[in-house]
């Protein structure tokens, strides 16, 4: 794959400029137990398939929400932006390959990522593009990554810590977690932010 990126296993490394890890990884498709009854549209065998997953890592992130310790190589599941390559490339449905070594699958594959994958990696490249490109959604990106909750450490970490409190404020509000809350408020108390509600 080059292009700066570094492997190990299924799994691409490249750092940014400004000290984010961009992530592509190859996920096989599990291999089911015998007599797994599949459901067009509903559940599928993907077993001999591969999908490319797509994440940026943030250390600050990370380090408040998540992993909680740094990481020297990252997997695409420790990013808190997160993206098929299926939906980086505008589609409905995940994207999966036959795993086989043929030419057909690799120029797709490497196209698909030419042409979708490093363009949403080169979105979020920088602090500053993930807070433009985050600016007023609330909708998870990946697995229990709340734009408010990456936007408030990010901002906290360059001191501006009146905007990150209202963003962890917002999030308290607005969240259907009735657990959700008193994370919030923890990690507000972890960034020194005081209370954000009431």
């Amino acid at each position: 794959m080059s292009r700066g990126f570094k492997v190990r296993g299924r799994t691409f490394n490249r750092l940014t400029e400004d000290g984010l890890t961009q992530v592509v990884n190859l996920q096989m498709g599990a291999s089911d137990p015998p007599g797994t009854t599949y459901f067009p549209g509903l559940r599928e065998n993907l077993h001999g398939l591969f999908t490319v997953n797509l994440g940026v890592y943030v250390p600050e992130v990370a380090k408040y929400h998540g992993s909680r310790e740094a990481r020297a190589w990252v997997q695409e599941f420790h990013c808190c932006v997160r993206s098929r390559l299926g939906d980086a490339a505008g589609e409905t449905q995940d994207i999966w390959w036959r795993a086989q070594l043929a030419d057909e699958v690799i120029e797709d594959v490497r196209s698909c990522i030419e042409r979708f994958g490093l363009p949403f990696l080169e979105r979020f490249a920088t602090r500053d593009k993930i807070l433009s490109e985050w600016h007023g959604r609330s909708k998870n990106m990946g697995a229990s990554n709340p734009p408010r909750i990456v936007m408030a450490i990010i901002l906290a970490g360059r001191g501006q810590n009146e905007r990150a409190r209202q963003l962890l404020a917002q999030q308290v509000l607005e969240t259907q977690n009735p657990g959700h809350p008193e994370y919030v408020r923890k990690l507000a108390r972890e960034l020194s932010l005081g209370r954000v509600d009431g």
